[in-house]
């Protein structure tokens, strides 16, 4: 059943980049909504500063939308758990590496916060708030890899050529072996599937119940990579969801964890990780220097 909220924010999410200005009248006729509601709903997003007029009769996102990204910045837990560790983790990387942190949203993929030490002279399609499909990219591929396999086939269904496209399979069982691979494997590695030239390195963020929430990754030119680095970024991309994990866990009451169980004989319990991880994070805490050390070396 679809309520008056509902159609509310559908008005709200009519404004995107490809159509950032709208009247009431054509709202009005893209949600077949009566011109007398669609002017009420147009009423409360503008008294409530989600949209403003720019013209007579058409409107705009407004600035409560600037003052709520200013929020999310200063306040979400994920960044605000991530972004320390990602500071320190961007020194050990080599020069023009950009770190990312994305999270899942709806059937797609975000970015939601960007690190480097020296700014990079490269494009990188995983801007922050602009949203990616969850078939292509690394940061993508580590997150799609783990989600329900229900889900999955959702998005598989819909997108079913750009699945073959960015070569996790043509058909559902091909596509359910590929990404079982890429769980097992624990990291996702992909060459310039959005940008020439360039290389995604990304390992997931899971919750404790082994829900997948999110990817940490790395970009970097192709050029540079020798499959030494690419084993280096790996391991040092897992230390940091580890850490990631753990901090988060103590900002939302311990809801976070850095992986999912461990299969049958394989890997550490994740009690067991979750301490490893407490452990790294007071070392890191007390003295960061031996970290920059190691990188060095």
């Amino acid at each position: 059943m679809t309520t008056t909220s509902d159609r509310v924010l559908g008005v709200l999410g009519l404004f995107t980049l490809d159509e950032p200005e709208w009247t009431v009248e054509d709202a009005a006729t893209r949600l077949d909504l009566a011109v007398s509601t669609a002017y009420r709903y147009f009423r409360s997003l503008s008294k409530a500063g989600l949209i403003v007029a720019l013209a007579t009769g058409r409107y705009v996102l407004g600035p409560a939308i600037i003052q709520y990204d200013r929020q999310i910045r200063l306040q979400d837990p994920l960044t605000s758990a991530a972004q320390p560790i990602m500071k320190r983790l961007a020194e050990q990387l080599p020069p023009h590496t950009v770190l990312l942190l994305c999270r899942l949203f709806r059937s797609q993929v975000i970015c939601v916060h960007q690190e480097f030490t020296e700014r990079p002279d490269f494009a990188v399609s995983y801007e922050r708030g602009r949203p990616m499909p969850l078939f292509r990219g690394a940061s993508s591929k580590s997150i799609l890899a783990n989600m329900p396999l229900r889900a999955v086939k959702a998005v598989f269904e819909e997108h079913q050529a750009k699945f073959a496209q960015a070569s996790l399979g043509r058909s559902w069982d091909e596509v359910k072996e590929r990404l079982r691979e890429l769980r097992a494997a624990g990291v996702s590695v992909t060459q310039a599937e959005l940008d020439p030239g360039m290389c995604g390195i990304a390992v997931p963020l899971f919750e404790t119940k082994g829900i997948v929430i999110g990817s940490l990754s790395v970009v970097l030119p192709a050029q540079h990579l020798e499959a030494s680095l690419v084993s280096g970024i790996t391991q040092l991309l897992r230390s940091a969801a580890e850490e990631v994990s753990w901090a988060l866990s103590l900002r939302t009451g311990g809801t976070a964890s850095s992986s999912p169980a461990p299969p049958p004989g394989k890997g550490r319990s994740p009690a067991a990780r979750s301490k490893t991880a407490r452990k790294k994070h007071r070392q890191v805490s007390r003295d960061p220097k031996p970290a920059r050390k190691r990188a060095r070396a």
